[in-house]
């Protein structure tokens, strides 16, 4: 409860928008929207689609968006240190707005590290799955430092901070940059914070202003995914 509490800070207000994107992200495909294009994994005791059932919109199966990783990414520029922050949630109904070959790459980060996230998540007190965000560090400058722990979600009052933090990249933990080069990892958060409302994401006092955008752009998509889902599906 200790650590749970320092990591939700009462605030005098509600904030708008939010966060999203990645570190060295390959390539958008260019293979056909349609069934069987991309697939849900399913991982033993690890990520499983029926942890992330939706609160308020429909689930549609995968492998029917058109939607690239930056279009449902925000950064955040640090002019202060030269750094280059990009955010990107793996929440399931998200990520399934996105081209298939996007959303096999996003969805295998959970699938991977399924087991550890909900390890740590359960170590932490969590009941369900949590928050996942894939985030990268990047510097054009020499050298650049960050500190990992300073980013944080303010949502509905609430300042949250991630309760744990799962390397992706090898050196994610040195906490240093060389120039053009990027740390990724994945920041887990309380799973009962809703990308439906509004939020912010925030760095070193940078804070970004693009969620409300993100989830327009995601509720057009996902009418247009509906559509293309054959109803025997």
């Amino acid at each position: 409860m200790h650590d749970r509490f320092l990591r939700r800070t009462a605030i005098g207000f509600v904030v708008l928008a939010g966060a999203a994107c990645s570190g060295a992200p390959a390539p958008e495909s260019s293979v056909p929207v349609g069934a069987g294009t991309a697939m849900a994994q399913d991982v033993g005791n690890g990520w499983h689609e029926s942890l992330e059932m939706p609160r308020s919109r429909p689930l549609p199966p995968a492998g029917f968006g058109t939607l690239s990783q930056d279009d449902i990414t925000i950064p955040i520029d640090v002019s202060s240190n030269n750094l280059a922050i990009k955010v990107t949630p793996l929440t399931e109904w998200v990520i399934r707005m996105t081209a298939p070959d996007t959303y096999r790459r996003l969805n295998g980060y959970k699938v991977a590290r399924g087991e550890q996230i909900r390890d740590r998540a359960r170590r932490n007190g969590e009941r369900g799955w949590p928050l996942v965000l894939f985030v990268s560090f990047y510097t054009r400058a020499v050298e650049s430092t960050y500190e990992p722990y300073d980013l944080q979600i303010r949502a509905q009052n609430v300042v949250y901070r991630p309760f744990d933090i799962i390397a992706v990249t090898p050196d994610f933990n040195r906490e240093r940059l060389r120039q053009q080069e990027s740390q990724v990892a994945l920041y887990l958060f309380e799973g009962d914070i809703d990308l439906d409302l509004p939020i912010e994401v925030e760095y070193d006092g940078r804070r970004s202003g693009r969620w409300s955008g993100i989830r327009s752009v995601l509720d057009r998509e996902l009418t247009k995914v509906m559509s293309r889902v054959p109803t025997n599906q």
